[in-house]
């Protein structure tokens, strides 16, 4: 990317800073999706399964995988591009990028029945010279809430372009 398109995209980006984008669940959470993810990712725990299990350890209920909410496939409805991605969440600028990493928090379980929101914002933008020439990164923080407004967990998701 040559200096000013490279200069003007960070410019951008970093216009973004603070602005926040909600999606909600459009159905509540289930048992189901709880076993079918735990399944997906190879995490065998009973108190995502067994509910005598999870009352036995203090729980109402079975709990989620604690990183189902973070991924955001269920937050949207619609469509996808012709890369695979879902157009709702696809940001305006068209950035697209590399995840770098992400960095979790978990407050408290979700239930069967929760319905949750997640709330993103871009929190930081910078750039950093590699080997290749420069990069550059930013930091998206996404707050997860269930029906009662209380904070589930947050991700934050770093994610790189080479410019």
């Amino acid at each position: 990317m040559e200096g000013d398109a490279a200069d003007s995209l960070i410019a951008k980006l970093r216009a973004t800073i603070g602005m926040e984008t909600v999606f909600q669940s459009p159905d509540e959470f289930g048992r189901s999706s709880f076993r079918q993810y735990a399944l997906a990712i190879g995490d065998f725990n009973p108190l995502y399964t067994d509910l005598d299990f999870a009352q036995a350890h203090g729980l109402p209920n079975v709990m989620a995988p604690p990183t189902l909410i973070c991924d955001t496939w269920q937050f949207v409805e619609g469509d996808f591009d012709e890369e695979g991605r879902q157009l709702a969440l696809k940001d305006d600028l068209g950035v697209g990028g590399l995840r770098a990493g992400n960095s979790y928090e978990f407050f408290q379980p979700v239930h069967p029945g929760d319905v949750v929101t997640a709330k993103r914002k871009t929190k930081d933008v910078y750039e950093k010279t590699g080997r290749s020439g420069r990069l550059l990164f930013w930091d998206v923080e996404t707050s997860y809430y269930n029906q009662l407004d209380e904070l589930l967990a947050t991700n934050v998701e770093t994610m790189f372009l080479r410019l």
